[in-house]
């Protein structure tokens, strides 16, 4: 019986340690990507700003033709900003899980301990309060956690991957016509 229990607790310890070893080679990975795409993002800010003040200040566009071409080309920086706050949240999410177990090892350790003590909880009012508080901080760490799982679902639908690319190669189209517009402003 010893034999089949031994295999059982050192699993789940080989189980976090290749989790700890996915995260630690995928991190410096994320941490490049994300930086490249809030470049391309804020590179898109800059042109999407420099097509407005060509439009309205150089050529004399009205201001709501200005605006609606300015906006059409913030929606794919939009994108490329959703993708970068996913990329960010998964950098984020072995502290946020390892802050959730550890708060609910210390609630269970406290509530074991108490039971063991021979400290049974009385309702009451405070006692019913601090344990809707306690619920509330809870689902408080949840909703954090689920939150990432919500920005992490952008990186993985494929719908929301081919609007990634198509924003990127917006983006580079972008830049190719600020520099025309550049040389239009020039000469």
């Amino acid at each position: 019986m010893s034999e089949v229990e031994q295999p059982a607790t050192t699993q789940p310890a080989d189980v976090k340690e290749r989790l700890l070893d996915i995260f630690t080679r995928l991190l410096p990975l994320v941490d490049s990507v994300s930086d490249k795409i809030r470049f391309a993002a804020l590179l898109g800010v800059g042109l999407d700003v420099w097509i407005f003040i060509w439009l309205y200040f150089l050529k004399h566009f009205s201001l709501g033709s200005a605006l609606t071409v300015a906006g059409v080309a913030l929606l794919p920086i939009l994108i490329l900003l959703r993708f970068w706050w996913a990329l960010e949240e998964l950098k984020d999410l072995p502290n946020i899980a390892g802050r959730m177990v550890d708060d609910a090892k210390g609630e269970i350790r406290e509530t074991v301990q108490g039971i063991q003590a021979g400290n049974t909880p009385k309702l009451g009012f405070i006692s019913s309060a601090k344990s809707l508080w306690s619920i509330g901080s809870m689902a408080s760490e949840a909703r954090e956690l689920l939150g990432s799982y919500l920005s992490i679902g952008a990186l993985v639908n494929p719908f929301s991957l081919v609007l990634g690319v198509l924003s990127l190669l917006f983006v580079l189209l972008l830049a190719v016509i600020g520099l025309v517009l550049l040389v239009l402003a020039l000469f």
